[in-house]
């Protein structure tokens, strides 16, 4: 069997070194004919060309960035030039026509969202969802939470004490997931971790109120997208064509019905047949038609020459339900603070803790600074987005416009800064914040500070 034996060091750049521009000869082909590697070194580098990486945070951050600058000429090219990478549309087997439909329904999806204005401005809880835009879609969830109340239901507890680990667990929920093996979390292997120490290792399950609010915002998610789909399909029908190529063999079946024999059973079937535009022809011969389950479904059972990217829609569906059971290493570290518990009973490697942690305290942190500028911008009162729906808008945090959501610095890049402010926090309540907004900023803060000096104190 031919081996190709790569050493990694400082200086060696990845399919640099394969293709022959190592100069310093750190690949070694083993087992391969000498005509082989010849080839291998004089062939031409292909063209590389991405993913499709059009997320809703894109979006919104796009608009953000519009709205900072004032629709400044600069800022206007600058989307424009983005929109047309050929990492975006024209390199991949995306089109421009399905980018437009996807940057439409994007666009429809922020608006239900209420992170943008209907005249296209970012409001309400833009920044928390724009700053956190690496963690899509966990960063639209948070927004989708403290818009609902079930935060501020949170952090209205009696017991602070209770409050901030309830809140501690929906936040690991969200952030910094990390799944523990089906066997190691067994009940009777997880009852005797209990007994040696001081983690739970488990996380507990996800808050009944946030689990029901996420449901709805995924059947929303799920809508938006599913009409996406459809409209693509319907309005670019003789452009795609008929969708009569099996998926597996390539074979081509008859496109017209006038093909099939013209007997009453055959016109009997024709007439009751389901009709998709949306899905596969080859999935709805088994019954389906255009409703779809989940956004996994949609994007695996489309029709031809329509692309979806299901990591490129901001559905919650592995927040709702993980496939195996979430590690509690971050609600353990809030708890006790001691590194060796996570290395020993959570199955953290010693190597990996400093950075786990360190990724959780830049989201508190981020949280934290967002809420500040949000309370401290203007009277929340006298500030009420009257397009939201009541539920929403009564008592919540709502259309709150600030500069805190523009194009922001890349996560290693805010660390410093984040560093230097996790110890801050404002003692004050800002004049016109309500009980359960201050309630809410009061327990976040708590918690950041608290994480803050127990990760410190690890390497300080």
């Amino acid at each position: 069997m031919a081996i190709l034996i790569k050493v990694q060091y400082r200086q060696c750049s990845g399919r640099a070194g394969r293709r022959g521009f190592d100069l310093l000869g750190r690949v070694v082909f083993y087992g391969i004919p000498l005509d082989r590697i010849n080839r291998i070194l004089l062939s031409r580098l292909p063209r590389l060309v991405g993913t499709f990486p059009l997320s809703s945070t894109t979006v919104l951050r796009l608009f953000s960035l519009l709205e900072g600058s004032n629709y400044a000429p600069y800022a206007v090219h600058a989307i424009r030039s983005i929109l047309r990478l050929p990492h975006i549309s024209f390199g991949s087997e995306v089109g421009k026509g399905q980018l437009l439909h996807q940057l439409r329904f994007s666009i429809d999806y922020l608006r239900r969202a209420h992170l943008l204005s209907q005249e296209g401005k970012p409001v309400n809880l833009f920044g928390v969802a724009s700053h956190l835009y690496y963690t899509e879609p966990s960063n639209l969830a948070m927004a989708v939470l403290l818009q609902h109340g079930v935060i501020h239901d949170i952090c209205s507890q009696a017991s602070s004490f209770e409050a901030e680990r309830d809140l501690v667990v929906l936040l690991c929920h969200l952030f910094g997931r990390r799944y523990l093996p089906e066997v190691y979390a067994t009940t009777s292997n997880i009852r005797d971790l209990v007994q040696k120490g001081p983690s739970c290792v488990v996380l507990a399950p996800l808050h009944p109120k946030a689990r029901a609010v996420l449901l709805a915002h995924q059947k929303q998610t799920l809508g938006i997208f599913s009409a996406y789909a459809l409209a693509f399909s319907s309005q670019h029908a003789d452009e795609l064509g008929p969708d009569n190529r099996l998926p597996l063999s390539g074979v081509v079946g008859p496109s017209e019905t006038s093909t099939l024999p013209q007997t009453p059973l055959f016109a009997h079937l024709s007439e009751t047949a389901r009709k998709p535009k949306a899905r596969s022809l080859f999935v709805a011969t088994s019954g389906h038609d255009d409703t779809f389950g989940d956004v996994e479904e949609l994007a695996r059972t489309v029709r031809h020459d329509v692309h979806l990217n299901e990591h490129a829609i901001p559905t919650v569906e592995h927040i709702l339900d993980p496939k195996l059971p979430l590690n509690a290493y971050l609600y353990d570290f809030f708890v006790h603070g001691q590194v060796d518990a996570l290395v020993n009973m959570n199955g953290i490697r010693r190597g990996d803790v400093w950075f786990a942690l360190q990724a959780f305290q830049l989201v508190l942190i981020i949280i934290r600074n967002d809420l500040e500028n949000m309370l401290c911008s203007a009277p929340i009162d006298s500030d009420r987005d009257p397009a939201l729906p009541e539920a929403v808008s009564d008592g919540h945090m709502t259309n709150i416009p600030d500069d805190s959501g523009y194009f922001s610095t890349d996560p290693s890049e805010r660390e410093e800064e984040a560093g230097e402010e996790a110890d801050q926090g404002i003692s004050e309540r800002p004049r016109g914040v309500r009980d359960r907004d201050w309630k809410v900023y009061e327990v976040v803060n708590s918690i950041t500070n608290q994480f803050s000096a127990k990760f410190k104190a690890m390497w300080a």
